[in-house]
């Protein structure tokens, strides 16, 4: 090998060694600085002051949700109602404020059987089926059918009721198909607001179900109202009672109706609607040894009947307002929207707004809030 070749492989392998130690001295350097950082991160990781201000404050979100429950009073079709192709035109000029509301229910009191029996008004009643389906087109979102007239047609007429409201898939309270229909809770929700509903009876004019009827129906029962009511307490929000009770066209409400109502605010119920005696009577609000407050409408008049007296054409939507934030129910604002039946000059009941037509009905606004007593809005 000549000289020059042995010189340029001793240059290339010391110059391969340079590099080697430069590389190594890099990484070693590189080593050394990773652990540092991590010992500075290490010590700020355990300083107190380093993780006060490192945490970030989540504050809990707490919603608020408000509905409006509201009930209207009668729906009971002597033979002239009775008569009508179709009710949309009766309920079209309160049509709007029907659905308004968050859940809205109605007395379906003459049963609506006419598809299998023939039509018939006062005593023993039997009405259009159709009523149903404009209802729940006018705003209607359940009937109760706890009510005098629900055995008019016999046990026959009661199935015959319970299969129009499958046809029309409306929701009913008050009278049930069997033990296992009346043992299931009417619980609505809306907004995460769970309300549960209750409707009872004083009576069917003295006709009865046959003995081993699969039906039920809710009459007024001291002891049941009271565990029905406790017991729903504590799946919901709030709890709605129906009540059919009273004397019939007298404006002020009977010691009866005062005695079952202070029963039900102490049971729990928060709110009652109360039908049966023909017209308006007046608006409460008990409070019971806990605090707990019961709006009660005892009557809330006829809203589509044609019955004896002139103040019985006068009825209304009666509504609360229920707000849930975080745990916390309110429930305030009671209101009565009045209304009045009355015939157009088309020849046709329509149920119109008291505030729009006070000219024309029995009975003006003022009347209503002499009625309803002090603590509602009258609208």
């Amino acid at each position: 090998m000549s000289n020059l070749k042995k010189v340029l492989i001793v240059l290339f392998i010391a110059s391969l060694t340079i590099i080697v130690g430069v590389l190594f001295s890099m990484k070693t350097e590189n080593t050394k600085t990773d652990e540092v950082l991590t010992n500075e991160q290490d010590i700020l990781s355990t300083s107190p002051q380093a993780n006060k201000e490192s945490e970030v404050e989540i504050e809990e979100v707490i919603r608020k949700e408000t509905i409006q429950i509201a009930m209207i009073g009668d729906i009971l079709m002597h033979e002239g109602l009775a008569s009508y192709a179709e009710y949309t035109s009766s309920f079209s000029p309160v049509e709007a404020y029907m659905q308004q509301y968050d859940y809205l229910i109605a007395n379906q009191e003459s049963p609506p059987v006419a598809n299998k029996f023939p039509m018939s008004g006062y005593p023993r009643f039997s009405s259009p089926d159709y009523i149903i389906r404009d209802l729940k087109t006018a705003g209607v979102d359940m009937l109760n059918i706890a009510n005098n007239h629900i055995v008019d047609k016999g046990e026959e007429g009661v199935k015959t009721f319970f299969e129009n409201l499958a046809v029309y898939d409306m929701p009913y309270v008050g009278a049930y198909q069997s033990k296992e229909d009346a043992n299931t809770d009417r619980i609505i929700e809306l907004k995460g607001i769970k309300v549960g509903i209750v409707s009872y009876t004083y009576g069917t004019n003295g006709l009865y179900l046959p003995q081993g009827s699969p039906y039920v129906i809710n009459y007024i029962d001291e002891e049941k109202i009271r565990t029905d009511v406790q017991a729903l307490k504590n799946k919901v929000d709030v709890v709605v009672a129906h009540m059919h009770w009273g004397p019939e066209f007298t404006t002020q409400e009977h010691e009866t109706q005062r005695t079952l109502a202070n029963l039900l605010n102490e049971a729990g119920a928060h709110i009652v609607f109360g039908t049966h005696p023909h017209v308006l009577q007046p608006y409460t609000k008990l409070t019971n040894e806990y605090g707990e407050d019961t709006h009660v409408f005892y009557s809330l008049g006829n809203y589509f009947s044609t019955t004896m007296t002139d103040i019985s054409y006068i009825g209304g939507i009666a509504s609360v307002e229920i707000t849930k934030e975080g745990e916390i129910i309110t429930i305030d604002r009671p209101t009565l929207l009045a209304t009045a039946n009355l015939l157009d000059s088309d020849g046709i009941y329509r149920v119109h707004p008291l505030a729009d037509t006070e000219d024309r009905a029995a009975r003006n606004l003022d009347w209503v809030r002499q009625v309803l007593g002090e603590g509602v809005t009258v609208e």
